[in-house]
């Protein structure tokens, strides 16, 4: 069987505290051993430029701050088809282009990966370069989702089918 190529995408704002959980995300599953096909990227608030870096991958896992207007800390997990049927629910991302641009670009240009995103209440999008501590204690949390995800792809060539 062949293998997937997988990227995991950590976007996010570092200078805004809770808003850089994405980037800072990606700090905690590099720890891991993770398979040769799998990439991490620091998505940071780059927009548009990253459609070319997305384009040669099969499955992409965003990890970004949302705000659904939930506890921080609460953790979504969706496809951007989701925020296309209830726009109204989720301010996908803080960024000036938001990763739905991205990857509506992406799909224009025929190179969109299927992709799932993590999304994550944050707690203050205050200055600042440390994560509050309800957002740093649910990173395991969302690692263990990512990993999951990935092994399923690995194994049946889909993300899970499940809801959080």
């Amino acid at each position: 069987m062949q293998q997937h190529k997988i990227m995991v995408m950590g976007v996010g704002n570092v200078l805004l505290s809770d808003e850089g959980l994405g980037v800072q995300f990606l700090n905690v599953l590099a720890q891991e051993p993770l398979p040769d096909f799998v990439e991490l990227l620091e998505g940071g608030t780059a927009g548009l430029e990253l459609v070319h870096l997305i384009k040669e991958v099969d499955y992409l896992i965003i990890v970004d701050a949302i705000n659904a207007k939930d506890e921080p800390g609460a953790i979504f997990r969706f496809e951007p088809e989701d925020i296309r049927v209830m726009p109204s629910q989720y301010e996908v991302s803080f960024h000036q282009v938001g990763i739905l641009e991205v990857l509506a670009m992406a799909n224009i240009l025929g190179t969109a990966p299927k992709t799932l995103i993590f999304g994550v209440q944050p707690k203050s999008l205050e200055m600042g370069l440390e994560l509050t501590p309800e957002i740093r204690d649910v990173l395991p949390r969302v690692k263990d989702l990512v990993l999951q995800e990935i092994q399923n792809i690995a194994e049946k060539g889909e993300f899970r089918r499940i809801n959080l």
